[in-house]
């Protein structure tokens, strides 16, 4: 466990932002959603600033929606918006990944089709391809992408709080491999665990275990990663 565990680790580690083919920004103006003006004071803003996304400048300056923006980021995509402020759904399957993890990648599984495996999990304005593949192979099922509004998002995640959940254990300290593993087969002995299963995203290690008294999940923080990115499924013992 200890190797696979190290081989997880660059996986789990922050991703990082790839550019798209067609710029947001360009994408609203060919949209008629923004002038040259407008597009050029964002850009400005955000080179001046450092930091920001152009949707997040022009949106801060008045020249579109918040609902514009998603709808060009769904373009993007490629992908469809997800309606979370007309359906209260993700209450049904939020609980299969960690609120943690769904905080620090700003996601959330939003339905569930029991007849095909399919988890559509929403994302805010860029989809976690290592988030979505890592949720894919620690739940057996098929994941499919899809975006919401962050006001939205952030209200689903706010709803979530005291909702029923399984055991969810944090812990910070612990980065070496060996540890984790320890840390991970010691729990395992005590809820006499039959399944571990273990991924990684969004700067954690996941591990999920299986007992006869229900799901149990353990996060991991990364704080070093060995070089050669890898994801590794640990099955059932």
């Amino acid at each position: 466990m200890t190797t696979t565990i190290g081989q997880l680790l660059p996986v789990a580690a922050p991703p990082q932002n790839q550019p798209h083919r067609v710029p947001l920004g360009l994408l609203m103006l060919s949209r008629g959603y923004v002038d040259e003006k407008q597009l050029k004071t964002a850009l400005q803003a955000q080179k001046d600033s450092g930091s920001g996304r152009v949707g997040e400048w022009l949106r801060h300056l008045g020249a579109v929606t918040e609902e514009q923006v998603t709808q060009i980021l769904g373009l993007q995509w490629s992908i469809p918006i997800f309606p979370l402020n007309q359906t209260r759904q993700y209450l049904e399957c939020a609980h299969l990944v960690p609120l943690p993890l769904l905080k620090i990648a700003e996601m959330i599984p939003v339905h569930y089709v029991p007849s095909s495996h399919h988890l559509y999990v929403a994302f805010v304005d860029r989809v976690n391809y290592t988030a979505l593949y890592s949720v894919e192979k620690m739940l057996e099922c098929h994941t499919e992408p899809c975006l919401a509004l962050q006001s939205h998002m952030e209200q689903a995640l706010e709803d979530l709080h005291g909702q029923p959940r399984p055991t969810e254990t944090l812990i910070e300290t612990l980065c070496d491999p060996s540890d984790i593993a320890d840390a991970t087969l010691v729990s395992a002995a005590k809820l006499g665990a039959h399944g571990v299963r273990v991924t990684g995203f969004s700067g954690y290690v996941w591990t999920r275990l299986i007992s006869p008294t229900g799901v149990t999940n353990i996060l991991f923080q990364v704080r070093k990663t060995p070089l050669e990115p890898r994801l590794e499924l640990v099955l059932p013992r």
